[in-house]
């Protein structure tokens, strides 16, 4: 009877060992401004704003990131979801409960980590999301590698001294490229007649 009680609870104690390694997660606190982490979001130029000052409580910020070290350089307001590169569920606004310009967001849970680096970019939009079409100005960070992030119970860290200051930058309407496309096309077709 002993044997069968010690053995069924360490049937027990071996199923929730592998449950919990299965529903491990890293998680990251999204805070832009804190100890280590001073990464303000700033206007560029025909942004709305006077650039170089913190954008208002219009915007909204997110994370991107990329399991593993990766480079990526700043946004240019026409940047999309770089290849390998996944969204983090947060959508924060920006300025609200903290400094303009700045986050003061939730602890944010990234569901496929389970160890070693990682690399996040920071993410500002004015509009539903970032490059959906309805932004007027977007922008992002450059690529940042933490070592690694907490996983299970461990409170949060920060996101550290490698995020940096970035500014957004105006996002061409359509009908600009549309345009251009078709100044493109006349030019070939001109230089086609000759």
């Amino acid at each position: 009877m002993k044997r069968k009680l010690v053995a069924a609870m360490l049937g027990i104690a071996a199923s929730l060992s592998l449950v919990g390694s299965a529903h491990a997660q890293g998680h990251v606190l999204f805070n832009t401004y804190g100890i280590t982490t001073d990464a303000r979001v700033n206007y560029g130029p025909g942004t709305g704003g006077a650039a170089g000052s913190p954008v208002n409580t219009s915007f909204t910020a997110g994370l991107w990131y990329f399991l593993g070290t990766a480079s990526l350089a700043a946004g240019t307001g026409t940047d999309t979801l770089p290849a390998g590169w996944e969204v983090a569920s947060a959508a924060v606004p920006i300025g609200v409960n903290t400094v303009a310009g700045y986050v003061n967001g939730p602890v944010v849970n990234i569901t496929d980590y389970v160890s070693g680096p990682i690399t996040f970019s920071i993410v500002a939009y004015n509009g539903t999301a970032y490059g959906s079409g309805t932004t007027t100005a977007q922008g992002h960070s450059t690529g940042f590698t933490l070592p690694s992030i907490q996983t299970g119970s461990t409170p949060a860290d920060e996101l550290g001294a490698g995020a940096t200051a970035f500014s957004v930058l105006p996002v061409p309407e359509p009908s600009i490229f549309a345009l251009s496309g078709l100044g493109a096309a006349a030019l070939m077709l001109i230089r086609r007649k000759k």
